[in-house]
């Protein structure tokens, strides 16, 4: 039986002037998930995943209908057995993205948005014997792309509503041990993507502009 404990997923104050040229935003997103499995031979022991990510981002529109971006990624995953560690992983994913507008009415815009990301970062496998524990550890770097897709609405000049779906993502990730030497290469391709690091394909926030341009 598996129960998801709780899942927090929470967007700061953050961008956007409804595009409009010069104006900058900054804020970001930040996530946390806790899920937990009992065994069904033994309802004492059960299995735990934690998941969690920080995203801090700013940008700034080119034109009036145009933004670029950036996205300073960092996320955590731990697999627990009962309160032994069993693996966990670490990653680090500076992304940059490229955006654009279409206006439908004075306060409301459909949007698209191309992310680009490098990956890197290092997982742990946690072996228990009776007189240690060892850890094999692993690298981990790459890089991937994205598509978002989304609606905006402006509440007011500076708030907007923002929620963004996304469509399609690809990364391909290679790994090393402690040695330097490859292990594997794991190349995903998926519809439904996550967009920001926050953990879910699809993204709600609440945002601000900080200066507006002219």
């Amino acid at each position: 039986m598996k129960k998801t404990i709780f899942l927090i997923s929470f967007v700061a104050i953050a961008m956007v002037s409804m595009a409009q040229k010069g104006s900058w935003y900054a804020g970001g997103t930040v996530g946390y998930a806790i899920s937990s499995e009992k065994y069904e031979d033994d309802e004492a022991a059960k299995q735990t995943t934690i998941s969690w990510n920080v995203n801090p981002e700013f940008g700034t529109f080119i034109t009036n209908t145009l933004q670029i971006g950036f996205v300073g990624g960092v996320s955590g995953y731990v697999n627990k057995d009962d309160d032994d560690k069993d693996y966990t992983s670490i990653s680090i994913s500076p992304t940059v993205y490229l955006g654009n507008f279409y206006k439908f009415t004075d306060n409301l815009s459909g949007f698209a948005r191309i992310y680009v990301n490098y990956i890197n970062g290092k997982d742990i496998d946690y072996i228990y014997t009776p007189d240690e524990t060892l850890e094999e550890q692993e690298t981990h770097m790459g890089f991937g792309s994205r598509l978002g897709i989304g609606i905006a609405y402006a509440l007011s000049p500076r708030f907007t509503v923002l929620g963004q779906y996304g469509l399609v993502g690809f990364s391909t990730v290679a790994y090393k041990d402690d040695n330097g030497d490859k292990t594997k290469t794991d190349f995903d391709f998926d519809f439904g993507v996550n967009t920001v690091g926050s953990g879910t394909a699809f993204n709600v926030g609440i945002y601000y502009t900080f200066a507006k341009g002219k």
